[in-house]
């Protein structure tokens, strides 16, 4: 039997006439790179599944827990520590809306009052917003008041609670005629909040009383007079022994210094 070789085809004597050639097959020389992934999804199904499978493990956005408001139920003090001894970063009147700034903790609450925080005693807050009283502001009660003997100078820069303390003692004890009111000496008397009434012996002791006892009318918050202080947080102690200052002025034995809201 005779065995043609031609160009790499294999051809016997048995082959049908007019059967075409058949190529052998090319050895492998390439590895595919392909993983099921990409054989059975195509491109665009891929990113939507991807897409999908992200949105589903994506953390829901953080609520941040809304603050509890509180009310001033009675004129406070804003001190920069929880303590009766913390420096006063201001005066609060009643009424005024503050924001917990925290856990209250050994009677003392964290808020913030504007922009500034500090402390503030729990028991003069509630949640619950007081009643408005159907009085005159202290502008208008001061209206009601004459002008004092000892002028309109004084009451430069004052806020209105001065301003009425003023008109009220210069009228019920016309003997009083000195006061001092704003200093710029970084003191309370900057904020406008304190005057001195210049007063000494029994008539001031008579004069601090009478504050004393119209502190509420007057929006009073503290009162100093013979190196004692009075204050409406802790009234219930009464007048409190002052550490000794060093002279007459400074021990507060020449006038009465008073502090409002």
């Amino acid at each position: 039997m005779a065995t043609t070789l031609c160009a790499g085809l294999v051809l016997t004597a048995s082959s049908p006439v007019g059967q075409s050639a058949v190529a052998a097959p090319a050895p492998v020389t390439a590895v595919l790179n392909r993983d099921v992934d990409t054989l059975s999804r195509g491109n665009i199904d891929r990113a939507l599944i991807q897409i999908s499978e992200a949105s589903a493990t994506t953390p829901e956005t953080a609520t941040t827990p809304t603050a509890t408001v509180f009310y001033v139920v009675s004129a406070a003090y804003l001190r920069a520590q929880p303590s009766t001894l913390g420096n006063v970063l201001t005066t609060l009147a009643t009424g005024t809306q503050i924001s917990a700034n925290g856990d209250a903790a050994n009677g003392w609450q964290p808020v913030t009052a504007g922009s500034t925080s500090g402390y503030v005693k729990t028991s003069l807050l509630s949640t619950t917003a007081p009643t408005k009283k159907a009085t005159s502001n202290a502008a208008a009660a001061s209206s009601s008041y004459p002008a004092c003997a000892s002028g309109s100078a004084v009451e430069a820069g004052l806020v209105a609670n001065t301003i009425l303390v003023h008109r009220a003692v210069c009228t019920t004890f016309p003997d009083v005629t000195a006061y001092n009111g704003l200093r710029g000496d970084g003191s309370e008397h900057a904020s406008g909040k304190a005057i001195d009434c210049m007063t000494s012996g029994a008539r001031g002791q008579e004069i601090a009383a009478w504050l004393q006892a119209n502190y509420s009318k007057l929006g009073i918050v503290e009162i100093i007079y013979q190196q004692k202080i009075w204050t409406t947080q802790r009234a219930s102690e009464g007048w409190r022994a002052m550490p000794d200052r060093g002279s007459a002025t400074a021990n507060h034995y020449d006038h009465i210094h008073v502090l409002v809201v």
